[in-house]
């Protein structure tokens, strides 16, 4: 029994001297694996990660938009002063038109349509057309957009200037005809929203002047209606004391006056005016009638009149939103064909291997001589056996 367990026990210098002996088969079926492995890798060609930086405009195509910034800055001011900030223009820099970029970026509608177009995935690889746009989608999400990171290059590790696209691809052609059509898209895709967005806020804020002067318009007619009613009223109160100072014949002002001595010799008076307003007497209560009567100019003697029709006049010449309109009609949105949110500098995309030559080498001559090893191994207890 003690013989037979001796016999199954494993003998490491024999197996030491049994790999020695087959070194040279062992190194040969070690090339061959890495041969093999090797001359897959560039056959099947797997995927390259490539990197491709997205810059913003720069400062000349920046300053195009400086005339329309510091109009609408100052009328945001004012309107903010006036507590009228229901809406609000943007101003137009090199901020707000990356950061426009970047959110139309990451939506992938517009990565899903260049996958389509450049063919990136073969659409003949799948049985029908719902299984190739779940793999679209997939493929399209895969897309990375990496932000800056150590910018000032003082922390070590890597350095990135600018925010940049990290995506798998196998055609690099392709890949940079998809990024071309992909950056023309964003950019077309910004400006009509630019513009739709302006002309929209264009017209409420005209749409709001409208409002605002209808209401001014109203509050002057109201004014003037407020005018003729207390004037009514008081031509009403008039006549009723003019009447009652008749009947009682009170003439002149009976309202009397006190005078009081003071320590220092001074005099006060001390005027009665709690006493009914026919103690005026009907003379003065007249003429205040005939006086009331007889004006020709109302708005004159309308409460708040002349402030509600400057502030109307004020409305009325206020040219800022044809001012806005044609500024904005300068920029680069309408004027010319070379708007640019940002820029996607595709013909110096940096290609890298996902999986490194020297690593599949590696990997290869590890697998080969572990694969030669048991292969000898097994040879050679299968002999033995025998």
């Amino acid at each position: 029994m003690n013989k037979r367990v001796e016999n199954d026990e494993i003998d490491l210098i024999d197996v030491i001297i049994n790999i020695w002996n087959n070194k040279l088969k062992i190194a040969a079926i070690t090339v061959i694996f890495m041969v093999l492995l090797i001359s897959l890798y560039y056959v099947i060609k797997p995927p390259l990660k490539a990197k491709t930086e997205i810059l913003p405009i720069n400062v000349f195509e920046d300053n195009l938009y400086s005339s329309y910034n510091l109009l609408i800055g100052s009328i945001n001011k004012n309107e903010n002063e006036n507590k009228n900030d229901i809406l609000y223009l943007n101003e137009i820099n090199k901020k707000y038109l990356f950061s426009l970029f970047k959110e139309e970026l990451q939506t992938k509608e517009i990565v899903i349509e260049a996958i389509r177009k450049y063919q990136l995935i073969d659409q003949n690889k799948f049985i029908d057309e719902d299984d190739y746009l779940k793999s679209l989608e997939k493929y399209a999400l895969s897309l990375d957009l990496l932000k800056p990171i150590n910018v000032d290059d003082k922390k070590r590790g890597e350095t990135r200037l600018n925010w940049t696209i990290e995506f798998k691809i196998n055609d690099q052609e392709k890949w940079e005809e998809a990024l071309s059509f992909i950056d023309n898209e964003i950019n077309k895709s910004v400006k009509n929203y630019l513009e739709n967005n302006f002309r929209t806020t264009l017209n409420n804020l005209k749409l709001l002047e409208q409002f605002k002067l209808e209401d001014l318009n109203q509050k002057i007619e109201f004014a003037k209606n407020d005018y003729d009613i207390e004037t009514s009223n008081r031509l009403a109160f008039l006549n009723e004391q003019a009447s009652i100072a008749r009947e009682l014949n009170i003439k002149n002002n009976t309202l009397e006056v006190e005078n009081f001595n003071t320590s220092s010799g001074g005099v006060i008076s001390n005027l009665q005016t709690a006493k009914p307003y026919y103690m005026r007497g009907y003379s003065m209560i007249e003429k205040e009638i005939e006086l009331i009567e007889s004006r020709n100019n109302k708005d004159a003697f309308t409460k708040n009149l002349l402030d509600l029709e400057k502030q109307r006049r004020d409305l009325l010449e206020d040219r800022s939103i044809e001012r806005i309109d044609k500024l904005f009609n300068s920029t680069p949105i309408i004027y010319g064909n070379n708007f640019k949110a940002a820029e996607i500098i595709y013909k110096d995309t940096e290609y890298k291997a996902s999986i490194s030559i020297i690593i599949v080498i590696l990997f290869s001559g590890i697998l080969g001589i572990i694969f030669a090893m048991f292969y000898v191994l097994i040879s050679t207890a299968i002999q033995q056996r025998k």
